[in-house]
């Protein structure tokens, strides 16, 4: 827990408990009914000062991973674009919307990879 964080919540308790004492005391014989306003504003603001901090955390990033998991026999060999024949690295390969596309560095060529069946 951060260092705001601890702040925030000493502060929202310190407003809570006083805003709880000035309702009470306005139902004293001594009390004044503007005690129930200053009270249930300052235990509204003690309340709004921990929805911030509790609700303001920030969100772990997350991480999408996907797996290429191809359904035949896989030899290795280079790949080779299919406009200049230039040797393609392992850099080229992108996967959008769940296809595999391949770009060249050398033309600048972009097509997507089609696997052919095994049969």
């Amino acid at each position: 827990m951060s260092t705001g964080k601890i702040i925030g919540y000493i502060i929202a308790a310190i407003l809570i408990f006083f805003g709880v004492l000035f309702i009470w005391a306005a139902f004293s014989p001594e009390g004044k009914v503007g005690w129930i306003c200053v009270g249930v504003i300052s235990v509204g603001i003690g309340l709004g000062i921990i929805a911030l901090v509790k609700f303001r955390e920030p969100k772990p990033a997350q991480q999408i991973v996907q797996k290429i998991d191809l359904s035949g026999d896989i030899q290795l060999e280079t790949l080779k674009c299919q406009k200049c024949g230039g040797e393609l690295q392992k850099d080229s390969i992108t996967i959008k919307e769940g296809a595999v596309f391949i770009s060249c560095p050398y033309c600048g060529s972009y097509y997507q990879m089609v696997e052919e069946p095994k049969w």
